[in-house]
């Protein structure tokens, strides 16, 4: 698979990785118009608002948030491990949802976020600042760990993955999602329209054009086949679930125009389509007994 590549723009030289987040959090402010107080309450409804409804795929039409992948059902009462809690977001709904939550961030700002949401929701919170590749956590601790659109940015997801079959017990669930390569981003909006005609593949690579046109100092993309290698040594019973954007569907530039094709899009052509040529890969799969 290729490995991460940086940004071209340096950040700080111990991690620059944690710096990039630290001082880029993700609050979906694409057009920098998210002129609220911040740890407001109003702050986070509209953080909320904007991450769930670009996430159409995650539930059926009138239902909860997300709860196509985290149903109820399958959070109550369990321990929980989140890694990349970011703004909070799933961390509200799982604990909302009946987990035994444990959080962690590798940023300050993540962590202060996330606590301070719990504080104005009335929820209880542990939030820790933590890197996952290394993970001081108990072994055998959780029954499941969730990472939304995090261990991709990761240098050694493969370390990650390690220390998540760790921390799981037997037999328990990691769900994540990661981005995926063989989609409409990597192949029609970064080689095709960035890399060919407009001239970027004569002084950079593809995976670079990749990095450099979404978020994080680096980032890596996957394939089934290549999931299945990183996870096959410490887990089974994997499932994947190819997912993408609206905005995917249309490669030109983001701007009133574009977005209101998005909304005018319904989310079954959306997802036809994306089932099989999103930029992002759910993954399901189950801790082995005896895990190395």
């Amino acid at each position: 698979m290729p490995e991460p590549v940086g940004k071209s723009a340096v950040v700080g030289r111990d991690n620059p990785n944690r710096d990039w987040w630290e001082s880029h959090p993700m609050t979906y402010d694409w057009e920098k118009t998210l002129q609220i107080e911040p740890y407001s309450r109003e702050w986070y409804d509209e953080i909320d608002r904007r991450f769930f409804e670009s996430a159409y795929y995650a539930q059926d039409k009138g239902q909860a948030p997300f709860s196509r992948f985290m149903p109820e059902s399958a959070i109550h009462g369990m321990r929980l491990l989140e890694i990349g809690c970011g703004m909070g977001s799933h961390a509200e709904l799982l604990t909302r949802r009946g987990a035994n939550l444990t959080a962690i961030d590798q940023t300050s700002f993540a962590v202060r976020a996330t606590m301070e949401r719990m504080k104005i929701r009335g929820l209880p919170i542990d939030v820790r600042e933590l890197d996952a590749e290394r993970l001081p956590l108990p072994e055998n601790e959780f029954d499941l760990v969730w990472a939304w659109g995090v261990i991709h940015h990761s240098r050694s997801t493969e370390t990650i993955v390690k220390n998540v079959a760790r921390v799981l017990k037997p037999g328990g669930s990691f769900l994540f999602m990661v981005y995926y390569r063989p989609s409409l981003v990597y192949w029609i909006h970064c080689a095709l329209i960035r890399g060919v005609l407009a001239g970027q593949l004569l002084k950079k690579s593809l995976n670079q054009i990749y990095v450099d046109s979404s978020d994080g100092f680096f980032a890596r993309t996957f394939t089934k086949s290549e999931l299945y290698v990183l996870l096959d040594p410490y887990f089974r019973d994997i499932k994947y679930t190819v997912l993408g954007l609206k905005a995917e569907l249309f490669p030109i530039p983001r701007g009133r125009f574009k977005l209101a094709i998005e909304r005018a899009t319904p989310d079954r052509l959306a997802k036809s389509v994306l089932s099989r040529w999103g930029s992002m890969i759910f993954v399901q799969a189950k801790s082995s007994v005896g895990t190395p």
